[in-house]
């Protein structure tokens, strides 16, 4: 009993934390745009301001289909960039 009750509370420690990481990502959305893009878009180079994801998924705002900001990044990917 003991063991599926510490499992229970790594689960929830798990879930709970992956939730917070996910709404506290900062997305870049232009003034008139309709879709958030992440800070390194081709498509968006000039006038853009850092949000968080949830605020312009509560503003009705779009993920850019180029960037891609939905997408989780593996840790090779996040190796690349620095």
């Amino acid at each position: 009993m003991k063991k599926q009750n510490i499992f229970t509370a790594v689960f929830l420690i798990m879930f709970s934390l992956l939730t917070h990481l996910a709404s506290a990502q900062t997305v870049y959305v232009t003034e008139n745009g309709k879709k958030y893009h992440k800070k390194n878009c081709t498509l968006v180079n000039e006038g853009k301001k850092g949000i968080e994801l949830s605020e312009a998924k509560k503003k009705g705002l779009e993920p850019c289909g180029v960037c891609k900001p939905d997408a989780v990044e593996s840790p090779a990917d996040k190796k690349k960039k620095k």
